[in-house]
């Protein structure tokens, strides 16, 4: 169970296939696990090195100065929602009473896809912020500290 969790029976998994496949038949068993060895503790490397980088560059991010980064993610949730109230209240709004045609304006698919991914999980954060859940990704998706 913890090789799954860890990645290793994956590397390893990998690292066998590719002796296997890509390397000469006629190479003896103990050419093959040294091979295999080798390449395991490659991939395990680079696969270090991957999340070391991605935690580095989330640390860069959250440690920034600029707060209003920070808050891309409520501006992004309010600007939806003033489109939203300038598509579907301002504009009929105003043209019922200055007797105008009401427009025929819609907002695209694609906004709605991607306003409302956005919502929901800026939403998810706040909601298991405010009931006191404290870790990383929280704090990644709320952009608090």
């Amino acid at each position: 169970m913890i090789m799954d969790i860890t990645g290793i029976g994956s590397v390893a998994d990998l690292a066998k296939t590719a002796i296997e496949r890509f390397f000469p038949p006629k190479m003896t068993d103990a050419e093959k696990a040294q091979a295999e060895l080798g390449l395991q503790e490659m991939l395990q490397q680079r696969e270090a090195r991957l999340t070391e980088a991605t935690k580095s560059i989330i640390v860069a991010e959250m440690q920034q100065g600029d707060s209003y980064t920070k808050r891309a993610r409520p501006t992004i949730v309010y600007a939806g929602l003033l489109f939203i109230f300038l598509m579907h209240v301002f504009l009929p709004g105003y043209a019922f009473f200055f007797n105008k045609a009401v427009p025929t304006l819609t907002l695209p698919e694609e906004f709605w896809w991607a306003w409302g991914g956005v919502c929901s999980v800026w939403v998810i954060g706040r909601s298991t912020e405010k009931r006191g859940t404290k870790n990383r990704l929280v704090e990644m998706i709320t952009g608090t500290k």
